[in-house]
């Protein structure tokens, strides 16, 4: 049985917080695998300080595709089973466009936008004692904008960071096309990390132009609730352990 370790489910709209977390839980799912879900808000518990991460027979494993490159090792876990390599490439090319790029102009739109940053401190936030309450927020969101910097998101203003995300969702909808999928009539892992982008941006209450434009692409919008029929579909048969990690 494996654990995953995931920030608490406390944005409405989204399964998780965090797109990683949303990403690796629907990919365990779709492939079947036993896990119990764990839910962790400090990632310096986790190896390489980051969350999601699992552990397995003993070994705690972070970062969503070094797990599943795992898994592919250990269990034989490969959503992209039947893929050529042509096709292969091109749900890397997705994955890494998606986590690279987007995913930071999906963070500039929760912890730096002013219009979202209240509603995103309370939602993540809330319940902490005074004064981490007073001082974790403002800390955490310092580094957000610290790491926005440093990739280079963070350096452009609002407006083109914006258009940037626009242009990665419009790119992503032209390889969609009329399809179910992005490689036909069965989800793979780029369908899986499309839709945790896109929940990540259209299921919260947060209005944004990233939202804007990915609700303007309705080919996005059908796969993402495809996408979310198939992750309560697959729910675990197995009881899901929610109980705070110590």
């Amino acid at each position: 049985m494996i654990r995953l370790y995931v920030f608490p489910a406390r944005l409405k709209g989204t399964p998780n917080p965090s797109l990683f977390c949303v990403k690796l839980e629907t990919a365990l799912r779709l492939a079947g695998v036993p896990h119990q879900l764990w839910y962790e808000m400090d990632p310096s518990k986790g190896p390489k300080g980051k969350v999601p991460f699992i552990e397995i027979e003993g070994e705690r494993i972070a970062d969503s595709a070094l797990i599943l490159y795992r898994l592919k090792e250990k269990l034989g876990v490969d959503l992209d089973r039947g893929l050529d390599d042509a096709e292969r490439a091109m749900s890397h090319s997705i994955e890494r466009m998606v986590e690279e790029r987007l995913s930071w102009t999906i963070a500039y739109s929760r912890w730096i936008d002013e219009a979202n940053w209240p509603t995103v401190k309370k939602a993540l936030f809330q319940g902490l004692p005074f004064p981490l309450s007073r001082i974790v927020p403002g800390s955490a969101r310092k580094a957000v904008k610290a790491a926005l910097h440093a990739q280079g998101t963070g350096r452009h203003n609002r407006e083109e960071i914006y258009d940037l995300g626009a242009r990665d969702l419009a790119a992503l909808s032209a390889l969609l096309g009329e399809r179910r999928f992005f490689f036909g009539e069965e989800a793979r892992l780029a369908d899986v990390t499309v839709y945790a982008a896109l929940i990540s941006i259209i299921g919260p209450d947060l209005e944004s132009p990233l939202k804007a434009a990915a609700l303007s692409h309705e080919n996005l919008v059908r796969h993402a609730e495809r996408m979310g029929e198939l992750y309560a579909a697959k729910r675990p048969r197995n009881r899901i352990n929610l109980t705070l990690a110590a």
